[in-house]
């Protein structure tokens, strides 16, 4: 139901496990959706579109972990137009008991501004993690916000992203660790998963590659964390078989493979990173 052979990433359950929010799109990023589905005994429910969503570029869904709002991008207009964004920005909406989500509301500066903001991830005491392109500083790089008296404080540049192209954070809720996408630190593939711990000192490590199994030769990107930070969601177009026939294939074996769930479109995985303190140096 989750993995399918459409273009499936980002995966963000609610805190009971039990409803797990995502995109599908199609390979070009053109239209992006969020959809979600409800678990039902051992299974999936067929999903179904987040009331939110279905007309804009709508992507990286983040619930928060006490669960009361979820962080989305969009390239919504704000004016209420119906011409879209240049850019994307970073919205929200908030749960309200027995009625589901509120209207989606824009974060606002300083958090958005005429660049690009990407993928929020948010601690139990507020702090917005986020990417983001910024004119001041050429590229792709994470910033946080603090959250003081409920509102965001100018972002601050993590002072390990301060060069290449860094993206996709997903914050531990406890602030204790950062995992997100690199482009440009000598991966295996065209991107891979690092990790950098955050020091009671408040100072941040040297991120450290995730390693195989779950980074591979091919595009590792959509990172995600279960509500108790145990759990490592990602998106990967991976294709889990020899890349060069053995021999010659007929058209109905072609078409097989292309219709497969495992086809070179992104699918979405999990993996147990209950023991990520070992590539922690300082423990």
């Amino acid at each position: 139901m989750i993995s399918t052979s459409d273009f499936e990433f980002n995966a963000s359950f609610t805190p009971d496990g039990k409803t797990v929010y995502f995109s599908k799109s199609d390979p070009g990023f053109n239209r992006i959706t969020i959809v979600l589905s409800h678990r039902k005994g051992n299974d999936r429910t067929k999903p179904e579109v987040a009331r939110f969503s279905g007309i804009w570029k709508d992507t990286d869904p983040r619930v928060s972990p006490d669960g009361k709002k979820l962080f989305f991008t969009s390239n919504r207009p704000v004016d209420g137009s119906n011409t879209p964004k240049g850019d994307y920005d970073i919205w929200y909406v908030d749960r309200i008991p027995a009625k589901g989500w509120s209207e989606p509301k824009h974060l606002g500066a300083p958090v958005n501004s005429d660049g690009n903001e990407w993928y929020a991830s948010v601690t139990r005491e507020g702090t917005l993690y986020f990417g983001a392109e910024r004119a001041d500083h050429p590229g792709t790089h994470i910033y946080r916000s603090r959250l003081v008296d409920g509102e965001y404080s100018p972002p601050e540049l993590l002072p390990f992203s301060n060069q290449g192209n860094d993206l996709a954070p997903s914050i531990a809720a406890d602030d204790s660790f950062v995992i997100f996408i690199s482009r440009d630190r000598g991966g295996r593939g065209a991107g891979d998963l690092y990790v950098s711990f955050h020091r009671p000192d408040r100072t941040w490590s040297t991120p450290k590659n995730l390693g195989s199994p779950i980074n591979s030769s091919f595009h590792e990107i959509a990172t995600g964390l279960s509500p108790d930070n145990r759990i490592l969601y990602f998106a990967s177009h991976r294709i889990d078989r020899l890349l060069t026939r053995a021999a010659r294939v007929n058209y109905r074996k072609l078409e097989h493979g292309l219709h497969a769930i495992q086809n070179g479109l992104l699918n979405i995985y999990e993996v147990d990173i209950s023991d990520l303190d070992r590539l922690d140096d300082a423990r």
